[in-house]
């Protein structure tokens, strides 16, 4: 199935493709020849209805282009489709892996046309670039997430980490960690009242009061010990026991699940002045990272442990919890309370605003800033509700791409407003594997 979508637009091109005959001058050419070179350079846009594809045909329309989206068919389809004239071809879509089939599907079939692609995973834009050296490659996610993190920057000031404060989040953590304090508490109880009652020594008193606690044995005096002594004694073992399930418990459950936070390193939950970010997609990874390579503080709330990019986090010591952004109960445990910002990035426009609605009741004026990818969404957010800082996610992506790509059809050098058209290849490739699961 093909979606087609053409609007006329205004300018002169200089086309850059291999047939001799649009070159033709104006006084030896054919009418039909004539108006061709009259009329605006044609972009074909490979991409699903809406979204950044449509936003990209609209402002390439502006600034002095013609695009004609389609949505990805088979390879025969999209050969034909190809086979048509074209000054330049975007491949735009979230998914990577059929971005990099329509790529090279494009660098085959019409291997002298600019070509422009969205590509999210490093591991793949660095195969990309072997095989496809010509393509221009842009990352829609790290445009938005760059913006964002120079927005976070001016509120959330970097500190270092100790700064920030522990907050345990998760929950098999936190019985952990209160089993294990009321097993030290009751240890201690036990030591005190031997070496009050028995008049042990103190390494005697922790010895022996270790053994009791344990179940291996008491104290050897303990049967001549006061009455007082023997019921305290008793009563202590019974919560050392209860507390002895209860540390199991939660180390098996713990030990069983994706511990995506810690009270040690560097995935441990800050408590006051971090930044509270709510979607860890690719735009929520991108700008986690550089949030961290800022130096600010932060914690990322993800619906689902199945999450592609929640593995990830774990090797990026990232901490994520896992929860609805838009609740109230999962923002007061990540502390959104005491938090110098709440992000919210998630691809739903609408669940977003519920973010940013939710965030305001528990903290009243906090900083917001929200990523949004309707254009119509946006304008509204902003108008009508006064949540905060609203981010057009396609109307920058689209901006820069169309810039860029006129610039390269139109020999014009512009620069979108508020973006930087810089492709992912002129920047390293770390060997990690950024690729989801």
């Amino acid at each position: 199935m093909r979606w087609w979508q053409a609007d006329g637009g205004t300018g002169a091109c200089g086309l850059r493709l291999a047939d001799a005959t649009l070159f033709t001058t104006a006084a030896s050419a054919p009418l039909g020849v004539e108006t061709k070179l009259n009329s605006p350079p044609r972009v074909l846009v490979l991409s699903e209805p809406g979204g950044l594809g449509a936003a990209l045909v609209r402002k390439l329309d502006r600034t002095g282009a013609t695009g004609e989206t389609v949505t990805p068919g088979s390879d025969t389809e999209l050969t034909e489709v190809l086979s048509d004239r074209w000054a330049a071809v975007a491949v735009v879509t979230r998914d990577d892996v059929l971005a990099l089939r329509l790529t090279l599907l494009c660098g085959q079939v019409r291997p002298e046309i600019p070509l422009w692609v969205t590509l999210f995973d490093r591991t793949l834009i660095h195969r990309l670039r072997q095989e496809v050296p010509s393509v221009n490659i842009v990352s829609s996610a790290e445009l938005v997430a760059r913006e964002l993190a120079d927005y976070c920057c001016t509120v959330a000031a970097p500190a270092p980490r100790w700064r920030y404060g522990l907050r345990v989040v998760d929950g098999a953590l936190r019985l952990l960690v209160g089993a294990g304090a009321g097993l030290v508490g009751t240890l201690i109880v036990q030591t005190v009242i031997s070496i009050i009652a028995l008049h042990e020594s103190v390494l005697n008193g922790i010895y022996f009061s270790t053994r009791a606690i344990s179940t291996v044995t008491d104290d050897p005096s303990a049967d001549a010990g006061p009455a007082w002594f023997k019921l305290l004694s008793a009563v202590n073992i019974i919560v050392a026991l209860v507390l002895v399930a209860v540390f199991t418990a939660a180390l098996v459950r713990r030990l069983s699940r994706p511990r995506l936070t810690t009270i040690i390193g560097s995935r441990t939950a800050p408590a006051r002045g971090h930044v509270v970010l709510v979607g860890f997609g690719q735009v929520g990874f991108r700008l986690s990272q550089a949030l961290r390579d800022r130096g600010i503080a932060l914690i990322a709330v993800e619906r689902s442990t199945e999450a592609p990019y929640v593995r990830l986090a774990q090797k990026a010591g990232i901490p994520v919890t896992i929860g609805r952004g838009d609740d109230r109960a999962t923002l007061e445990l990540v502390g959104a309370r005491r938090c110098a910002l709440v992000a919210a990035v998630t691809s739903d426009d609408l669940v977003n605003v519920a973010v940013g609605l939710a965030a305001g009741e528990v903290k009243p004026g906090v900083p917001l800033a929200l990523r949004l990818g309707d254009g119509g969404v946006a304008l509204e957010t902003e108008s009508l509700l006064h949540l905060g800082r609203v981010f057009d996610a396609h109307h920058l992506a689209a901006t820069t791409l169309a810039e860029a790509i006129c610039a390269e059809i139109l020999h014009l050098e512009t620069r979108a407003p508020g973006a930087t058209a810089q492709p992912l290849a002129t920047r390293p490739i770390p060997t990690s594997d950024d690729r989801p699961a």
